[in-house]
């Protein structure tokens, strides 16, 4: 009986690293994905409430945000190809529709990159962490928009909202790179 558990217990967590050594593999081969806010329900709401001047400026800022976004990972990463995608369009991206993804000057993709991403990407995000304690973070997630396994990366905190410890987009990038080659040098 000991043996059959030890037995269990080995197959259970070489499983559990096999899947993540898969997952954290994708981004070697494969592309990250970015996903950018479009803050829709906000620009709607102010349309709705007939508050133009506050929808344009909410749209023009978060444009921006999402320029910052594109120029700095463009420049930043180097593991892998990346693109980016709206976040209304997150449904299709998990069902391997890429004809929403585009690359950094807002060019489609081509259909050999489409056929090279179909589920082999990881995806990004600025946002709040999922779980129960949620703080601003450069998030790293599977293809269906769910946590990596233990050990490997799963955000880079921003510090947004801490004015003193305020980590630059830039940063963020370049640690989260850190880690998944640190990960990576090790499968």
């Amino acid at each position: 009986m000991k043996y059959l558990l030890f037995l269990f217990i080995i197959f259970f967590t070489f499983s559990l690293n096999m899947y993540g050594q898969n997952e954290i593999y994708n981004i070697k081969n494969g592309a990250l994905l970015v996903r950018l806010q479009t803050n829709e329900h906000l620009i709607d709401y102010y349309s709705n409430k007939k508050m133009v001047k506050q929808a344009n400026r909410e749209q023009d800022k978060q444009n921006k945000l999402n320029e910052e976004i594109i120029n700095t990972f463009t420049k930043e990463w180097s593991l892998c190809p990346v693109y980016f995608f709206y976040s209304t369009f997150s449904n299709e991206i998990q069902n391997n529709d890429f004809k929403n993804v585009f690359k950094e000057p807002k060019q489609p993709l081509s259909n050999q990159e489409k056929n090279k991403l179909k589920n082999n990407f990881l995806i990004a995000y600025i946002g709040d962490t999922p779980g129960s304690l949620k703080f601003n973070a450069l998030v790293l997630t599977s293809k269906n928009f769910e946590t990596l396994p233990r050990p490997f990366p799963k955000y880079v905190r921003t510090y947004k909202g801490l004015w003193f410890f305020k980590r630059k987009l830039n940063k963020s990038i370049q640690i989260l790179e850190k880690k998944i080659n640190f990960q990576l040098s090790r499968i």
